[in-house]
């Protein structure tokens, strides 16, 4: 069984890619692989909150539906 994405890790791969990128003394090479890797990161983080998003969605529409 894959390990589910956990979004504070991802989280904090992604800050420190961006601390690192902003190092002036970064090679080229190693800023392109951290913009790769950060993407990466980006997406586990994205989907992360886009399943959140629908699961406070479909319990907003529950909630609707049983107003009178």
């Amino acid at each position: 069984m894959e390990k589910k994405a956990n979004f504070e890790e991802s989280m904090a791969k992604l800050e420190e890619y961006a601390r690192k990128i902003g190092d002036p003394q970064i090679s080229l090479e190693e800023a392109i692989h951290c913009y790769e890797e950060g993407l990466k990161e980006y997406a586990v983080c994205k989907s992360v909150l886009d399943e959140a998003k629908q699961k406070i969605e479909t319990i907003e529409e529950a909630n609707d539906h049983g107003r009178c």
